[in-house]
């Protein structure tokens, strides 16, 4: 309480502004509560008659009281009616002291206490000081913490997280579902099933496709070679397609062309010549891809699967006739709409830009409505 009288006491006259009033009013307030230094009665009625009428009556006013309390409140109240005066008094003739005002007699008493108030406001500076010094100091130490803190989470989030640079995927939680799928797939197959999860949560990208696909083709290709299964011969290759590396399987497809199978087995050779003539369309040997997809087509002529190799084929190489018209024959043998529309998809964005232009005003010429065109 008293302390807070003091300090509403010191703000009736900034310093600035009122450098005489403000040193009476602080003497006035160590007089009152006899802090830092020891104030005489004398020395302050001198005072407060050296400055006038008003101060004289407040010195009276503030002494009558009986405790340092009242004192203060008596200070702080009846020195309004001194602020107000000598603002007034500011105004009009630019000084705080009113004419009956003695200064001397004030500078006089002021200078039997300058010494110790100077040294008190040098504390309270070198205090201040000290304090902000501590501020710092205090907010440095919580600043450094709060980053050690940051720091060590980073570092505990880092260590419990893994990435998969091959496949571009990153920051996945050790030990998750993700990371034993992805750490799988880089050394063996996963399940379909597997892979439509990674993809409902995100992480199947295009690397992760690719990948389970070619470690898909290795089982095959390897089912293939130790158990003599010619099924897994067009399994592997499928997926050997889907994974964009053709070297084995075309090697392994030129070895074993043409296909010794049994008579009664022509849907197999129709798979193996049709995707036989895939890998050679990937690989831009369009030749070779339309003579197997002819003699697949021979083997099997009611099978539309040919029939779409050779569609893509011939729409790949600018004759546009000729794959409309083995796309007409696989519809009516069975390839569905979507299908197609798809497959259509397929070898517009796989041309050239040269080839894309020529596809696109023939696509649009023959009637096909696409948005992607």
């Amino acid at each position: 309480m008293v302390n807070k009288q003091i300090a509403q006491a010191q703000l009736l006259f900034p310093k600035l502004q009122y450098p005489l009033l403000s040193t009476y009013i602080d003497l006035f307030v160590k007089y009152i509560t006899q802090h830092d230094i020891c104030v005489l009665e004398s020395d302050l009625e001198i005072m407060s008659i050296a400055l006038g009428q008003t101060t004289r009556q407040l010195f009276r006013a503030v002494n009558s009281k009986e405790n340092v309390a009242d004192k203060l409140e008596s200070l702080i109240c009846d020195g309004l009616k001194l602020k107000v005066e000598t603002k007034r008094r500011l105004t009009t003739s630019q000084t705080e002291l009113s004419k009956e005002a003695n200064k001397d007699v004030v500078d006089v008493v002021i200078s039997h206490y300058q010494s110790k108030l100077d040294e008190i406001e040098a504390l309270k500076r070198q205090e201040i000081l000290e304090r902000k010094a501590k501020v710092l100091s205090e907010a440095k130490a919580k600043a450094e913490m709060l980053q050690n803190q940051l720091r060590k989470k980073a570092e505990a989030f880092k260590a419990s997280r893994v990435d998969f640079e091959d496949f571009e995927v990153r920051n996945i939680q050790k030990n998750s579902r993700v990371d034993k799928l992805l750490t799988q797939l880089r050394k063996n197959a996963i399940t379909p099933e597997e892979l439509k999860w990674l993809d409902s949560v995100g992480f199947s990208t295009e690397l992760v496709v690719q990948k389970y696909h070619l470690q898909l083709a290795h089982v095959h290709f390897q089912n293939w070679k130790q158990k003599s299964l010619p099924w897994e011969l067009v399994n592997a290759s499928a997926a050997y397609r889907k994974a964009e590396v053709l070297t084995k399987i075309k090697k392994a497809l030129d070895e074993s062309y043409p296909f010794n199978i049994p008579k009664n087995e022509k849907k197999l050779k129709s798979a193996l010549l049709t995707t036989y003539g895939g890998v050679c369309r990937d690989l831009k040997d369009y030749v070779n891809s339309i003579k197997l997809g002819l003699e697949a087509h021979e083997v099997t002529p009611l099978n539309f699967r040919p029939c779409t190799l050779l569609g893509a084929v011939y729409l790949s190489t600018g004759e546009f006739d000729l794959g409309h018209k083995w796309y007409d024959k696989a519809k009516e043998r069975g390839f569905s709409q979507d299908a197609y529309d798809n497959d259509i998809k397929s070898v517009y964005f796989r041309a050239s830009d040269e080839m894309k232009n020529r596809l696109k005003q023939n696509l649009i010429a023959t009637g096909h409505k696409y948005k992607w065109l």
